[in-house]
């Protein structure tokens, strides 16, 4: 089993997304947490995505190989995206994934692996991203574990609320399990432009596949690790919190 690991970002904000939140987050590409026994210490250097719902409708998604740290790229849409909603006009929301990557060390380094996945159900665009690997190989061709897990989610789906998307996430958690042999980290975000899902949930290495959230009163942020002065407290594993456009937290116990 090849463990991919990897440092993830979410907003929600009734204004802007400050551009430093995006500097402090790339920093983690080079300076954030490795996981303990990792066969080396490069970080998290080979991908990184940005995914923006504006009221909504997701309005950018760009992804693409190698650090964030070093990628214009990265900071240009940080840059559209830090301009957006600083009228604060009322009604309006963003929200704001973000993901960096560390492939396994035989493990595929190329844009179309680089998180969030973007997909439409329904008419509903999807957004997901993930850290932690599944313990066998799913042997989708063309596909990582991420992809596999994302499209089991979408499968399970019945519906966007907090509600349905706590019981696909325990039917995803039991697959995991019966077909895949369990997981490392199961941590995940996904959101549809009006709520932003966030899971916490490891059988290893709990240490590392950490999630922590915090209030900071127009906005809230979830992140691998503390960024921005978050309070340093991860949220428990097993429970799916649900942070609406109003900021307003939702839980719901799956494990």
């Amino acid at each position: 089993m090849a463990a991919r690991m990897c440092r993830m970002m979410g907003v929600v904000s009734r204004g802007p997304v400050y551009y430093d939140l995006f500097e402090e987050f790339a920093d983690l590409a080079t300076q954030g947490m490795c996981p303990i026994g990792a066969p080396d210490e490069r970080g998290h250097r080979d991908g990184w995505g940005l995914a923006c719902f504006q009221n909504g409708a997701l309005t950018l998604h760009m992804r693409d190989a190698g650090c964030a740290a070093d990628a214009a790229k990265y900071y240009g849409t940080a840059w559209k995206i830090a301009k957006l909603n600083i009228e604060r006009a009322p009604e309006r929301s963003l929200i704001v994934m973000g993901h960096l990557r560390r492939a396994s060390v035989a493990g595929l380094v190329a844009q179309k692996y680089s998180h969030p996945f973007v997909e439409e159900r329904d008419g509903v665009t999807w957004a997901f991203q993930h850290n932690g690997s599944l313990v066998n190989d799913p042997g989708e061709k063309g596909q990582i574990d991420s992809q596999v897990l994302f499209q089991s989610l979408l499968n399970c789906l019945e519906g966007r609320a907090h509600e349905d998307v706590a019981k696909a996430t325990g039917g995803v958690r039991d697959e995991a399990i019966e077909k895949y042999g369990g997981f490392t980290g199961l941590n995940f975000m996904l959101s549809d432009g009006q709520s932003l899902h966030v899971y916490r949930d490891f059988q290893t290495n709990g240490q590392y596949y950490t999630l922590y959230i915090d209030n900071f009163g127009e906005m809230a942020i979830a992140a691998s690790e503390p960024i921005l002065a978050m309070q340093a407290e991860p949220i428990p594993r097993g429970i799916l919190h649900t942070i609406g456009t109003d900021l307003v937290v939702q839980r719901a116990t799956i494990a």
